[in-house]
């Protein structure tokens, strides 16, 4: 079975370089712990994503393992990326929930093309011919050409599932890089779909500057970007380099843990940012989220 695999260590982003801010930040509103259904109800969405590290014959087929078995039924309407400059996705119809599903699968070790993504961390401003009406919005320069790579495709499959098989809703999922890709994704549905959208990612590097993450809270009410315990990745880049987080952040206290804390707000200093950067590791980021690997 494919799993949840990361690369940023092979680049030497630590936490002395990209970790938490010099200066601290100044929300700490009260966190709120989830309850066991709220933390089971993750778990789907973590399979959904962690099938897009399948094989494309496999996930066509939907026969990529624990994944799939977990999710019966789901109906593929494309696969895509070259598991390098443009990594995995795939879209779906998933007929439990009346659902098109778009998951993308994050960095891997296995092609050098997918960590230049991520190097390329220079922010640029939101590309308007996607997002018209957004002067101000800056993102991540590696982020934003990935996305751009797929995005009309993944319209496109996703207006064709709609129309296919009446779905109701639409689920936009990630992890690692993926993540970073899925928010992108998701504004830019956001502004073409009809549909309510709900937006799940793990382990969400932070992908633009504060006018950016104001966007996304405004855009994407309801966004979880789930982060586990001292995972450096959610805390790349730093916000000395004027990147920021938007809110949503579900932080897991410990590693294979039960407590799953809601943080209010943007970064959120009882949560990821608050974490001494001495403590960063890259281990946490491939998992387990509720349960998933």
């Amino acid at each position: 079975m494919a799993v949840f695999r990361v690369a940023f260590a092979v680049l030497g982003l630590s936490g002395a370089a990209f970790g938490a801010p010099l200066l601290p930040r100044k929300n700490t509103a009260p966190v709120t712990p989830l309850s066991t259904a709220q933390i089971s109800a993750i778990t789907p969405f973590a399979w959904m994503t962690n099938a897009a590290y399948c094989s494309y014959s496999a996930v066509m087929s939907w026969s990529c393992g624990s994944a799939c078995q977990a999710l019966p039924g789901m109906e593929v309407i494309l696969t895509g990326g070259d598991n390098g400059a443009t990594p995995d996705y795939y879209v779906a119809f998933y007929p439990a929930e009346s659902a098109i599903v778009v998951a993308h699968q994050g960095t891997t070790t296995d092609n050098i093309l997918s960590l230049l993504d991520d190097a390329e961390a220079i922010l640029v401003g939101l590309d308007q011919s996607y997002f018209p009406g957004t002067s101000g919005m800056e993102v991540h320069d590696g982020f934003q050409q990935t996305f751009e790579r797929s995005a009309s495709a993944i319209l496109g499959a996703v207006q064709s599932g709609i129309s296919t098989y009446g779905a109701s809703q639409l689920f936009v999922l990630g992890h690692s890089l993926g993540a970073a890709v899925g928010l992108l994704d998701g504004l830019y549905l956001h502004n073409h779909v009809n549909l309510p959208i709900t937006v799940r990612f793990f382990g969400l590097a932070r992908v633009g500057n504060q006018a950016f993450a104001n966007y996304v809270d405004s855009e994407l009410a309801g966004l979880y970007h789930i982060v586990n315990d001292n995972d450096v990745v959610p805390r790349l880049p730093s916000t000395d380099f004027g990147y920021e987080q938007p809110s949503g952040e579900i932080f897991i206290t410990k590693v294979g843990g039960s407590i799953y804390d809601s943080c209010p707000g943007q970064e959120n200093y009882n949560c990821a940012i608050g974490i001494f950067f001495l403590d960063d590791s890259t281990s946490p980021h491939d998992g387990p989220y509720a349960g998933v690997m």
